[in-house]
């Protein structure tokens, strides 16, 4: 039986991605962080590990990136992608008004991600951050939680998180409206190289060396090649100062002809050069 890890308390988005992606014959282990969900895979603790990279509305997740950053000799390397969309809702009490929630639960993940809903539909309630939605959902449950008791009742607080989590509790779950789409990638990580795939895709980490025109440099033989650019985010490293590290992803396996020349070029001129997977592109749906 395969054990996989992944970012997160059960019925958590991370949690319900790896469940489709892999299937219930799997033994599943919630870590708290990315830090220990990329251990359990280097140690080789667990066959796999799940985390979130990117949301289309909220961006990159640093924790995941700097994590590539301040670990380039890791063996996690990553395995596969999955593509999914994001509904959060409102989460409280059966009974609870909602003209009288004073403080919202949440990740600050599901915060930005829903910020004009709470502006529009809250402005005055508290904001509290959570590790996770489900520990959100925790402080709805509670009747004691530290000072959030001292000021706000049971039927004045929410939460927000996906459905999954109302449902295991008895809550009362209302969908939040998103003006544009919402979507979260996640990786899946694993250990060694995959075999080419008929449509695969690359992610590289990149260190330039500080001269004129470096990233454009580097960017050249991308196009030189026919290679299409998905994805490029940067990151401070972990040495120097104002050094930054550039995350690229493009299509392709990196045992393609076209590819294995351009990262011969790109390891002539780098400072430092890291390939951390192809890898074939499956979505997941609701």
């Amino acid at each position: 039986m395969r054990t996989i890890a992944y970012l997160g308390p059960e019925k958590t988005n991370t949690h319900l991605v790896a469940l489709k992606h892999f299937g219930p014959r799997c033994k599943y282990v919630h870590q708290p962080t990315v830090e220990e969900v990329f251990s359990k895979v280097e140690r080789r603790e667990a066959d796999y590990g799940v985390v979130p990279i990117e949301n289309s509305l909220g961006g990159a997740v640093t924790h995941t990136l700097d994590r590539y950053v301040g670990y380039m000799d890791t063996t996690a390397r990553i395995h596969g992608e999955i593509d999914l969309p994001i509904e959060h809702g409102l989460i409280t009490r059966p009974r609870t008004n909602p003209e009288k929630i004073q403080v919202v639960f949440s990740h600050p993940q599901a915060f930005e991600q829903c910020n004009f809903w709470l502006q529009k539909n809250f402005p005055g309630a508290s904001r509290s951050e959570t590790d996770s939605t489900a520990a959100a959902v925790q402080r709805l449950l509670k009747k004691s939680i530290g000072i959030w008791s001292t000021f706000y009742k049971l039927n004045q607080r929410a939460a927000i998180g996906p459905k999954e989590l109302a449902k295991e509790h008895g809550l009362k779950w209302v969908p939040i409206p998103q003006e544009r789409e919402n979507r979260t990638r996640f990786l899946v990580l694993g250990r060694g190289p995959l075999s080419r795939r008929r449509s695969s895709k690359t992610s590289i980490l990149l260190i330039l060396k500080d001269r004129p025109g470096a990233l454009y440099n580097a960017l050249t033989p991308f196009k030189n090649n026919g290679i299409n650019l998905t994805k490029i985010e940067s990151r401070p490293s972990k040495g120097r100062a104002w050094e930054y590290v550039f995350f690229i992803d493009f299509e392709g396996h990196e045992g393609d002809r076209n590819v294995k020349k351009t990262l011969r070029i790109l390891g002539k001129s780098a400072k430092e050069l890291k390939i951390l997977g192809s890898y074939p592109v499956k979505k997941v749906r609701k």
